[in-house]
This record gives C-alpha cells, sequence and structure tokens, in this order.
C-alpha cells in the first residue's frame, strides 16, 4: 500500500458524564461522574460506491473498513492492491485494486491446504490466552461497555488487541490491522470477548482464519458454520476452563 491519507481520525474513545447513582441495598444516592464509551457513525465507500455504514468507538477506523471489507466477504483486498485510504469526518473512502480471487475460506478453496485442517492447538497455548484475556484492561474495565478482540499466533503470542462498542467492529479492526500489515491469517487465532453467532463466525472464515477462542459461547448455527469449514472453534474460556465445539481432535 503507498498512501493511507488520514484527514480526520478521532482517538477519544470515553467521555466522563454526569450521572446519579442508586445503591438500593443502603438506600442512598449520590451524583457524581462516571465514564461511558463514545461512539460515532461511520460511511464505507470502497472504489466511490457506498458500501455500508457502521456505528464504531472512533479508533482505527482504516483498519475498521478494510477489515469489515475482507471479513464480510464483499472484496479481496490486500495492503498490496490498496492505493489510499481517505478519512474525511466520518466518512472512509478506500481506493483499490480488486483481486478477482475469492477471498473466502470454503471447502473450494485452494490457498490454504486442507482449509485448515493442517493447524492443530496446544492445550499450552490456549492455557495461555485464557490467562491474557483474564488481564484484559482498557475501556472495557473503566466503562463495562466495550467488547474486545486479539489476534494470536499458534504459540499464543498476542500480535494486536483492539477494543469497540461492538464485538463485530473489534473483530473487523484487527483482521483489517493484520491485512493493512501483511500478517498472514491462516495460522493465526481468533480471540474475542463475545458470542459467536453466524455473523462471527462467519467473519473468520471469510479471513482464512481457522480458530476461534471466546469468553462467550456460539449459537447452533456459528457452530454449524465452524464443523462444516474445520475451523476449531472454542467458547467459555475463562479459568482454565474451555468447551471446544468443533474439531476438539485438532487440540493436542
Amino acid at each position: 500500500m503507498d498512501i493511507i491519507n488520514k484527514k480526520v481520525e478521532k482517538t477519544k474513545k470515553i467521555n466522563k458524564v454526569v450521572v446519579k447513582s442508586f445503591n438500593l441495598e443502603k438506600n442512598e444516592s449520590i451524583v457524581k461522574e462516571d465514564f461511558v464509551c463514545i461512539e460515532e457513525k461511520y460511511n464505507i465507500y470502497f472504489n466511490g460506491e457506498y458500501i455500508t455504514n457502521t456505528i464504531a468507538t472512533p479508533n482505527n477506523i482504516k483498519e475498521l473498513a478494510v477489515g469489515y471489507m475482507v471479513s464480510e466477504g464483499i472484496k479481496y483486498i490486500t495492503a498490496d492492491l490498496i492505493k489510499s485510504i481517505d478519512i474525511e469526518g466520518n466518512i472512509i473512502y478506500i481506493e483499490a485494486n480488486v483481486c478477482n480471487t475469492n477471498n473466502k475460506y470454503t471447502k473450494n478453496s485452494n490457498d490454504n491446504e486442507n482449509n485448515g485442517k493442517n493447524i492443530n492447538l496446544k492445550l499450552n497455548t490456549i492455557k495461555k490466552i485464557i490467562k491474557y484475556m483474564e488481564n484484559i484492561t482498557g475501556v472495557w474495565k473503566i466503562t463495562g461497555g466495550a467488547h474486545w478482540a486479539c489476534i494470536s499466533d499458534l504459540d499464543g503470542n498476542i500480535l494486536i488487541n483492539i477494543e469497540d462498542i461492538g464485538r463485530h467492529n473489534a473483530v473487523d479492526k484487527v483482521i483489517g490491522h493484520c491485512i493493512l500489515n501483511n500478517i498472514d491469517l491462516t495460522n493465526k487465532i481468533l480471540i474475542s470477548s463475545g458470542r459467536q453467532p453466524t455473523l462471527m463466525v462467519k467473519k473468520a472464515l471469510n479471513a482464512k482464519i481457522p480458530a476461534i477462542i471466546s469468553k462467550s459461547p456460539p449459537t447452533d448455527k456459528g457452530v454449524k458454520i465452524a464443523r462444516e469449514n474445520n475451523i476449531i472453534l472454542i467458547g467459555f474460556a475463562r479459568k482454565n476452563k474451555f468447551i471446544a465445539y468443533s474439531e476438539w481432535d485438532r487440540i493436542i
């Protein structure tokens, strides 16, 4: 990618507001300041075409847009294909060459051997990731109103961790970060704080990520997609315990 032109990118994630806090047990109340997450609405354009709008935390906006394009299976783009990313107020413009290769990590894909079946997860890696998850701080710790997502390697080393008010946005942002930095996702783990329904598991599928670890559970359709596409899906990853919903033979 030759140019990333960020004309405006807000970085503030939280605001202070005056609230009245009630304690029913003690039958008392107090007026005080509290922290809340900031949200902004963004419109995404690709090669001049309107794609979507989304409500997100105003940080890592270029990553959000690129990650959304790939994780939703809309366009296959890499850092080398991107000409520019312009942010004008709350509008994100991506200009890029288009690759005709299907980016979806499906049974018909030939760009990843056995559709990820060659990827195994070590128990020590899962244990390391759970310990990391338990110690995540930041906007979530301050407000209780944010989700987070991470990408790690197969040894559990965290490559990127991003928070957002939406669990889907957080996933888009870490995927976008990896794409913009030419990080191969076919041998990485997606780590999430959120539930894993259809749309969340499909994001990993479209980004060619072979494993998901979440502190929350999946839905039945999320499990179905993972099983059909050889994705290791782990939920309820908390305090040295987890549940494997698919491909547990590859956990060693």
